[in-house]
């Protein structure tokens, strides 16, 4: 065999000893978990957009005076009420805590169930909701983002 063959021939077994010394196994008394985070609403929220069925309505009503408050019990209080989901305070829950897709909401004194479409983005550095839904007619979309209000 020529010198060239037999360099090559150990190249090869140098390249493979080398791939497979070199390869770690996962031990299955340690596997890695990957977990969500719980979604956390607790504070106070302002509209920021308002659509309606995709057309923006933000400057066609004033919706700055509007104002919900996410409590860590579980309950939220509305300030100035204007179109939305609900009309008095109550409680608040998500569908998932970790993969949310729908925020209910319990008026205090009611049975009825209200329940959102969630949506949880970060969009420039800031958490935001959004919230879509329909408070009456099936034909009408309404969709609120809100962002968290922070110089209180």
């Amino acid at each position: 065999m020529k010198l060239y063959n037999k360099m090559r021939i150990l190249f090869l077994f140098l390249m493979l000893f080398l791939v497979f010394s070199s390869c770690t196994k996962f031990s299955d008394d340690s596997p890695i978990e990957y977990k969500e985070s719980v979604k956390e609403l607790n504070g106070s929220w302002r509209i920021i957009k308002a659509s309606r069925n995709g057309t923006d309505i933000t400057e066609q009503f004033d919706f700055s005076k509007f104002k919900i408050s996410f409590n860590s019990d579980k309950t939220y209080l509305l300030e100035n009420y204007i179109p939305f989901l609900v009309k008095t305070d109550g409680t608040w829950s998500l569908d998932d805590p970790n993969y949310p897709f729908n925020l209910v909401f319990k008026e205090n004194g009611s049975d009825v169930v209200m329940v959102s479409a969630f949506n949880y983005p970060i969009v420039n550095g800031k958490r935001q909701i959004s919230l879509s839904f329909s408070p009456g007619c099936p034909s009408n979309i309404y969709t609120y983002v809100l962002e968290e209000v922070t110089n209180e």
